[in-house]
């Protein structure tokens, strides 16, 4: 061994770099790993379905939604918005296509519940990159053929069970944000 040199001082840096990067690799897998497996879906069968839980246009406050994990161009899964009635006060579920891509900044807003019989949301819930899709904007009373019930999967983000398993009345539609014309 040369006087002056230490072999473990040398061996430092590359076992430095070398843990650094099994930690770089290892959190980069982490959030991989659980963007993936955030989301599952649920059979629409276990929503309290109730067909007038909501009036058309009724004022009301997000509280809760499953997001989606994808854009659901191919309208195979519903997004779950939990919301209570500014009208009445009552909690119901909301299943809708739409993916609203809903922040932080849109939780205090008041949005409407749009019934999935209006053509403001059938419009909505359409898939417009098809050529079907395309072809019903042209023709509105076309959206009467929507059939919902092809769609039995219902979007869940596993981290919030605790407040999107619940019996609060179901119904199917969507959610917007609009404003009176004066």
């Amino acid at each position: 061994m040369e006087k002056g040199i230490n072999h473990f001082e040398q061996k430092a840096p590359i076992r430095s770099i070398k843990l650094f990067s099994l930690l770089f690799i290892g959190t980069l897998l982490f959030f991989l790993l659980s963007c993936d497996s955030k989301y599952s879906f649920s059979d629409i069968s276990r929503f309290n379905m109730v067909e007038n839980a909501m009036e058309d246009g009724e004022e009301i406050k997000l509280l809760y939604t499953s997001r989606a994990p994808d854009d659901n161009k191919d309208l195979d899964y519903f997004i779950h918005f939990i919301v209570v009635s500014q009208k009445t006060g009552d909690t119901v579920n909301i299943l809708s296509t739409f993916n609203n891509y809903i922040t932080n900044d849109d939780i205090n807003k008041i949005y409407n519940f749009i019934d999935k019989d209006n053509y403001v949301s059938k419009l909505m819930m359409q898939d417009f990159e098809s050529k079907e899709g395309l072809q019903t904007l042209g023709n509105l009373d076309d959206l009467e053929s929507v059939d919902y019930s092809k769609i039995r999967k219902v979007a869940r983000d596993s981290d919030f069970d605790y407040i999107a398993n619940n019996n609060h009345p179901s119904i199917i539609g969507s959610i917007a944000v609009t404003s009176k014309i004066k």
